[in-house]
């Protein structure tokens, strides 16, 4: 690769020196080049603006493309998304409230219960236990006077 570059660089050093020594021995040499200098100018400055054009072109064509794609897929996809979303968190809302209901309930039960049922059950079962403290004590006492 190195090669190459030498050899543009001695091509590019021998125009150079070309138009040096033609400028020096030939005047009329100078306006030549400078005619043709303009004339080439102009063909480049042409070449670029025709590939500009084509390169707005495509730049218009590739936007008004992903403009017709985006609305023809992806807004309908989108919308269809937050639909979906929209009925999870009105699942999500009535699942919660499900939630709050039942919890609300069991705490209604489980008083109702303690009012109820268990509360009964303790006093009983309290009453059986001194019932049954009271007949040992009397059982005992009854076996101490004995002797």
């Amino acid at each position: 690769m190195g090669k190459w570059i030498g050899i543009g660089l001695a091509i590019v050093l021998l125009i150079t020196v070309g138009f040096i020594v033609g400028a020096y021995l030939a005047p009329e040499f100078r306006i030549v080049t400078r005619d043709i200098a303009i004339v080439v100018l102009a063909v480049f400055q042409m070449i670029s603006a025709l590939i500009t054009i084509a390169l707005l072109i495509v730049m218009v064509f590739a936007v008004r493309t992903l403009t017709r794609v985006s609305q023809t897929t992806l807004v309908p996809k989108l919308e269809e998304l937050s639909g979906k979303l929209d009925q999870v968190l009105d699942q999500g809302r009535g699942v919660a409230a499900n939630i709050r209901d039942t919890t609300s309930t069991v705490s209604g039960t489980t008083s109702f219960l303690a009012d109820r049922a268990v509360a009964p059950v303790i006093r009983v079962s309290g009453l059986m236990a001194g019932v049954r403290a009271a007949a040992a004590y009397l059982a005992r006492r009854d076996d101490e006077q004995a002797p």
